[in-house]
């Protein structure tokens, strides 16, 4: 195998029907994937096209999304992924910026493209999705020459910096991370998965969609996000690998916590008042946990995958807990995306794990602590930013990737992430404050659901001190005061938020102190994986 676009192909070969891809009464088998990937294939080849060309896919997770992907592929042209939430401008500079040639769009983004297809002068196809069904494959396939080496898919960023940027990831950068994902955590061909995260993300496209896919394994998409659609998928897929970020298995803990809290064991006012994961289990027994992940469709997982932002403590332990086998990685779409993941034979998971075969990690410059940037090195990095050559020069250095994330590595070779290294506070005395180590210090308090560290000087002493953004857990504060028979006003809130910040400072230097603290009322944007758009609110809490 040399090409992403022929992925499938030992699958084909091997379990020929076998379930490949599902969404509802969609369902393709490998043999039947095939089919159609070379029939998209064909037809793109008929339009003219010119090896290199750019062409796009938008649309919502589903087997004609990723039969579309592979097919721009497997014709010799580089594959655009667009991000479904683009607004009509976003996707005008992108697809401006990329110069594409077309795009297959699904039924429910077409009126999108026809809305600024006259902005794109380069735009000169537009293809529904759903037309992949009757498109006519070929008798006999048409072969194209396609470099290992060239470059494959196109990836606009938009991460918590703001600044997007383009990454080029070539068939060989994708392919040697399939290749070493499969040596630390094998999926096989009677694995089922169920797509959670937008496929036009790295880390789902590799790890969720090409990586199944290469193992003969089954992918269910949901017909929605919504917690019953989930789970119904979770039940029919008879799921046993669950590759997801940190939000969703956050998620799956409250609600497990709702059903735990609404049980006959414990009462709901001695619920409410439970500190932390751990206390919870001392009023369960393990029969009710077996129920409730068979209530979820979960009874049957093996294997559980966080990645795309930092898994809390509080989570991972939950988790782990119960029995979940969750494991956490590290990546970036400059690595095509995965870095590092825990083994699942012996997984620390307060770290991210130790480097992929293949994969070479340094800590640049360390500090007394031994924290410094982490550097990344192998046949997975990128091959730039497209047309930014200074960007590129920023980042890939003598064939290292520099990531901008701080961390250190352990004696036993595991990966710690500390934070990043634009966010890091440094004190007019020169020491330097990590806002993520103290977010996940106050993300312990069951007060507290959202949080983000920042500077801020001060308008009256004109000194810098360190601010916590707070977003309070209001439904279990809710709770509680229906639980109490009292109404919490916003001092209430304050002076509760307040002691957990105490909590918190009493164990930390004085420079690292929380000085200052605001009370949100709504929850922070974020990226597609979750991650909060950190720079949006740097910028905004500093007050001359």
């Amino acid at each position: 195998m040399k090409t992403i676009g022929e992925i499938f192909e030992e699958s084909v070969k091997n379990y020929p029907d076998n379930i490949a891809l599902k969404k509802r009464e969609d369902v393709y088998t490998y043999r039947q994937l095939k089919d159609r990937v070379l029939a998209v294939k064909h037809h793109l080849y008929s339009l003219g096209l010119n090896p290199g060309e750019r062409f796009a896919v938008l649309g919502e997770n589903s087997p004609e999304w990723a039969i579309s992907y592979l097919g721009i592929l497997r014709a010799g042209l580089v594959c655009v992924p667009l991000d479904a939430l683009h607004s009509e401008a976003e996707l005008i500079h992108i697809l401006r910026e990329s110069g594409a040639r077309g795009v297959i769009s699904s039924e429910t983004h077409m009126y999108k493209i026809d809305s600024i297809k006259g902005e794109l002068k380069e735009l000169k196809w537009i293809i529904n999705m759903k037309e992949i069904r009757n498109l006519h494959a070929p008798g006999k396939e048409v072969k194209i020459e396609i470099d290992p080496d060239s470059l494959a898919v196109l990836i606009f960023t938009s991460g918590t910096t703001g600044l997007a940027k383009a990454v080029m990831l070539s068939h060989k950068n994708i392919i040697s991370n399939l290749q070493s994902i499969e040596k630390i955590i094998p999926i096989y061909h009677t694995d089922s998965l169920v797509s959670i995260i937008p496929m036009h993300h790295t880390f789902e496209a590799t790890c969720g969609f090409l990586y199944p896919l290469y193992c003969g394994a089954s992918i269910f998409y949901p017909p929605s996000l919504k917690p019953t659609d989930l789970i119904a998928t979770f039940k029919e897929a008879k799921i046993t690998c669950l590759i997801a970020v940190p939000l969703l298995f956050e998620k799956f803990l409250t609600g497990l916590q709702r059903k735990i809290a609404s049980s006959s064991i414990p009462t709901k006012l001695a619920f409410t008042t439970i500190s932390g994961v751990a206390s919870i289990f001392k009023f369960l027994s393990r029969p009710l946990f077996s129920r409730v992940r068979k209530e979820m469709g979960l009874e049957r997982l093996r294997l559980a995958v966080s990645g795309g932002a930092a898994l809390s403590s509080k989570v991972f332990r939950g988790l782990e807990m119960l029995g979940i086998p969750i494991l956490q990685g590290y990546g970036l779409t400059e690595a095509a995306p995965v870095v590092s993941v825990n083994p699942p034979e012996r997984p620390k998971n307060d770290s991210v794990g130790k480097p992929l075969p293949g994969v070479e990690v340094r800590i640049h410059e360390p500090d007394e602590y031994g924290i410094g940037e982490l550097i990344v090195k192998g046949p997975n990095v990128m091959l730039g930013y497209y047309n930014n050559e200074k960007a590129t020069a920023e980042v890939l250095k003598d064939g290292w990737l520099y990531t901008g994330d701080l961390g250190y590595i352990d004696n036993e070779g595991y990966i710690h992430i500390t934070g990043r290294k634009k966010s890091l506070i440094v004190t007019p005395a020169g020491k330097n404050i990590i806002p993520e180590e103290l977010e996940e210090k106050l993300l312990e308090s069951k007060w507290i659901k959202e949080v983000l560290v920042v500077p801020r000087i001060d308008a009256t002493t004109k000194k810098e001190e360190v601010c916590a953004l707070v977003y309070p857990n209001y439904e279990l504060l809710e709770e509680y005061s229906i639980a109490h028979n009292i109404t919490l006003e916003l001092a209430d809130i304050e002076r509760i938020i307040r002691e957990e910040i105490k909590k918190v400072n009493e164990k930390l230097p004085a420079y690292k102190r929380i000085t200052k603290f605001e009370i949100r009322e709504e929850e922070f944007p974020k990226t597609t994986t979750q991650k909060i758009k950190r720079h949006m609110f740097i910028e905004r809490s500093i007050k001359v």
